[in-house]
């Protein structure tokens, strides 16, 4: 049998408290298995993701300089970013 073995992780609190209403939604029994769960369903989704990473990853890096408005306006960053992008290629 494998022992399995364990380490720790630094995360601010926001993304603990975060983690936490996560557990509570998927009605994981500790943070570990919430990870575990939210992990494996990134996995899966990264798996069906069709599209360029990269411009994926520029756009969560634009998300955040663009803040709240985004929400609204989804349709229209995305469109810019990618654009913005493929004039560069």
């Amino acid at each position: 049998m494998v022992m399995p073995v364990s380490t720790t992780i630094r995360i601010s609190l926001e993304d603990k408290e975060r983690l936490a209403v996560f557990a509570k939604k998927v009605n994981a029994k500790s943070l570990a298995e919430a990870l575990r769960i939210a992990i494996s369903m990134a996995e899966e989704k990264l798996d069906e993701f069709k599209g360029n990473i990269e411009a994926l990853k520029e756009l969560l890096k634009s998300a955040g300089r663009v803040g709240g408005r985004i929400s609204e306006r989804v349709d229209e960053e995305l469109a810019n970013i990618i654009y913005e992008e493929s004039k560069e290629e």
